[in-house]
């Protein structure tokens, strides 16, 4: 494998890792709902974003991450 491929390959590990971490977040999303706390709209809000944060960023580097590969293995690096 080539160090580009291994960072690609510890990029969705770490995706992984924020996939687990939004995951994790979910039954505190339920119980605070649940809870009837949500009738604060502080605690909704924060709930929400302990959820999607991760959620999205896990979906991105899931994906592979492709501006940053770019940015640590650009194409000038490559060539010469």
């Amino acid at each position: 494998m080539k160090p580009k491929d291994i960072f690609c390959l510890v990029i969705r590990l770490l995706g992984l890792i924020f996939l687990y971490q939004g995951l994790s977040s979910v039954p505190v999303l339920i119980s605070t709902i649940w809870a009837g706390a949500a009738l604060v709209p502080r605690n909704l809000f924060l709930s929400l974003v302990m959820v999607t944060w991760p959620m999205v960023v896990a979906f991105w580097m899931v994906r592979g991450a492709p501006w940053l590969v770019r940015l640590a293995y650009s194409d000038k690096d490559q060539a010469a």
